[in-house]
């Protein structure tokens, strides 16, 4: 069972990567449409912003649970190296329940968020706002799923890949 979901994991974490790619890739476009339409042109264009705040915002929420599930995540870890394995493992555990109660956290303040923002549309583009705001619950979710996987991996997951092999 746990190999499945290690599966559906490593494949979610690959999809999320290439959507979060995708969203910096558009973000960036836009940015470089609108410097280019306001300093060679002079001309400016007021959708390009907005375009790039919606993309990073979902760049920046979706490359977040890739972090998580690759165990990139911000963490200081001079004192877990320094621990025995026993204690560093359950250390590790206790991250990752954290990290787990954070997303969740997310999930939920996201979705209230969302739903405020159901009914408002951006200034220039007129996109329902909520669109923007979904980045957050998703992002949560996401973070919640890997983080079970990893939280009930059988192998030490403080090691990295190098090490492990």
């Amino acid at each position: 069972m746990h190999r499945f979901l290690e599966t559906g994991s490593r494949r979610l974490a690959a999809v999320t990567a290439a959507l979060g790619a995708l969203c910096a890739l558009v973000m960036t476009l836009s940015l470089l449409t609108g410097v280019f339409y306001r300093y060679v042109l002079n001309s400016s264009l007021a959708w390009t912003d907005e375009v790039a705040l919606l993309a990073f915002s979902w760049t920046t929420f979706l490359f977040a649970s890739v972090l998580i599930r690759d165990l990139g995540h911000v963490r200081v870890t001079v004192l877990i190296d320094a621990l025995p394995a026993p204690l560093k493992f359950l250390l590790e555990r206790f991250n990752l329940l954290l990290v787990l109660l954070f997303g969740a956290l997310m999930l939920w303040a996201g979705w209230k968020f969302t739903a405020f923002t159901m009914h408002q549309v951006s200034p220039a583009l007129r996109y329902p706002l909520w669109l923007q705001g979904s980045a957050i619950p998703v992002s949560g979710a996401l973070i919640v799923f890997h983080s079970i996987v990893l939280l009930f991996s059988p192998r030490a997951r403080g090691e990295t890949k190098e090490s492990a092999q």
